[in-house]
């Protein structure tokens, strides 16, 4: 099967997962074969990050769905962004709040400026975990879109429903592309995008994959290769190119579209 778009997720996936903000990068053997790729077929970044943080570090794509679909561009400068947009002051209280205790805040911003969601982030002060996840699941209470992965030491708070799946199907239409979709992401944040995609590959670090619902999975260290693989095979997907294999962890789910979790 030709695959006709490339869509991969960016934390944990093409970029390493528990570096300083300033440190991330896309790995550069990942980013060599994806440069390779992009000659084919259209390659997009579909992430929690927000654009100002993603596009510098990777110009060679064709488009960005950010801060987890509400922000979403092609490299032509056609773009949309997430309209009636909830006020985030109760999320930014919270976080200010947390980050008198050491924790680290991330503000995600739109085109114009916008606030799109505030990410807290206790990886340093773990013992504030439990507190911060009450505090968080007050506010999914009333109404704010909480996005926290389980046993995870940051979250996201956004100011309208996050959905990858949503944003993937979107930056197809506008890059006008109708073919098969593969997606590439590393954790049950990238679901909805998994049953969006036609080949759905999970990238394994150390992670639970139990959770995603991808149908085939490649180790990190292996990524590089199989991208190379697809890209000599001219975009010909095969479960017997090197490094892929199908994930037989993942589990039976009764429902076939989920949004992500949300505490």
């Amino acid at each position: 099967m030709r695959v006709g778009v490339l869509l991969l997720d960016y934390d944990g996936t093409i970029a390493p997962l528990g570096v300083p903000r300033n440190e991330s990068r896309v790995f550069k053997k990942v980013e060599a074969e994806l440069e390779r790729a992009v000659k084919q077929i259209p390659v997009c970044i579909v992430t929690a990050k927000d654009f100002d943080f993603v596009y510098p570090r990777s110009r060679f794509a064709t488009g960005w769905a950010c801060v987890s679909g509400l922000d979403v561009r092609v490299a032509d400068g056609r773009r949309s962004t997430a309209k009636r947009l909830r006020k985030l002051d109760r999320a930014l209280r919270l976080a200010e709040s947390c980050e008198r205790k050491g924790t680290y805040t991330e503000l995600k911003r739109g085109p114009s400026g916008e606030l799109l969601a505030v990410a807290v982030d206790w990886s340093t002060v773990p013992e504030l975990g439990p507190s911060i996840i009450r505090d968080l699941r007050r506010l999914t209470r009333s109404g704010f879109a909480v996005v926290h992965e389980r046993l995870a030491t940051f979250a996201d708070i956004y100011a309208a429903l996050p959905d990858k799946g949503r944003a993937a199907k979107h930056l197809c239409r506008l890059l006008q592309v109708e073919s098969r979709m593969m997606f590439i992401g590393d954790s049950a944040l990238d679901n909805s995008a998994f049953q969006e995609a036609g080949v759905s590959v999970g990238v394994a670090h150390g992670q639970p994959m139990a959770e995603l619902k991808c149908e085939y999975v490649v180790d990190q260290a292996r990524l590089a290769g199989f991208l190379r693989s697809l890209t000599d095979h001219r975009m010909e997907f095969d479960p017997s190119l090197p490094g892929v294999r199908k994930n037989r962890e993942m589990k039976v789910h009764e429902s076939r579209r989920e949004q992500p979790p949300i505490s």
